[in-house]
């Protein structure tokens, strides 16, 4: 697993304290600070960072539960917390959201779109047996 800073396990321990629509709500706040200018008013990209996420649910599946293969890493006493799940997965997702930005060709923060996937659960997201 990659090293990362202490303000990332920051970020990511804040991500998973988080339920699903503070997790969207923080990925528009994301998609409105990429544009030029920076930081505009919220609401005018309400749902924004929801569009580009479902845009790329299939892919997001196909990384993690194919390519990534979630079915044997679930099994990894490593990833059994939460934390270090987001990590992992982030790192398998990182040339897929590198490849696609929001439309306004901002980076999309990865740790983030992990944490909304495995607060998803990614069991259910794979079409696995809950993990023990």
């Amino acid at each position: 697993m990659a090293d990362i800073s202490d303000l990332e396990r920051q970020e990511i321990a804040r991500y998973l304290e988080w339920g699903k629509k503070r997790l969207f709500r923080e990925l528009d706040r994301y998609y409105g600070a990429s544009l030029p200018g920076g930081q505009r008013a919220s609401y005018r990209f309400r749902g924004k960072g929801r569009v580009w996420f479902n845009r790329l649910l299939p892919s997001f599946k196909e990384t993690i539960c194919n390519e990534w293969g979630y079915e044997a890493h679930k099994a990894d006493p490593q990833l059994k917390d939460k934390e270090s799940l987001v990590i992992a997965v982030g790192e398998a997702l990182v040339p897929l959201v590198h490849r696609n930005p929001f439309p306004t060709k901002g980076q999309v923060p990865v740790y983030l779109v992990a944490a909304i996937l495995v607060q998803m659960d990614l069991d259910e997201l794979c079409g696995s047996e809950p993990s023990q």
